[in-house]
């Protein structure tokens, strides 16, 4: 087995977590769940904290759904292993 968290769920969790909400789906959308521009900021570093990614703060209003935003941060996770 491996250490490294589930990425997919630190995802989710961050999202859970900084939106005050039980749970996301690939269609929810940051900006509608109530999220703002500070809340964005909890985000990247929440995932810094948890996965060890960078994550541009910009990626959530490119991506701004969940599902989106999930595999932005899947292939930002990706490049940053190399």
């Amino acid at each position: 087995m491996s250490d490294r968290p589930d990425l997919a769920e630190v995802v989710a969790a961050s999202w859970r977590t900084v939106l005050d909400v039980t749970e996301v789906h690939d269609d929810d959308d940051f900006f509608e769940l109530g999220g703002n521009s500070i809340m964005v900021t909890r985000i990247v570093s929440y995932l810094r904290r948890e996965l060890g990614v960078e994550v541009d703060m910009l990626q959530v209003w490119d991506t701004p759904t969940f599902g989106d935003f999930r595999a932005a941060v899947e292939k930002a996770a990706g490049a940053q292993a190399h």
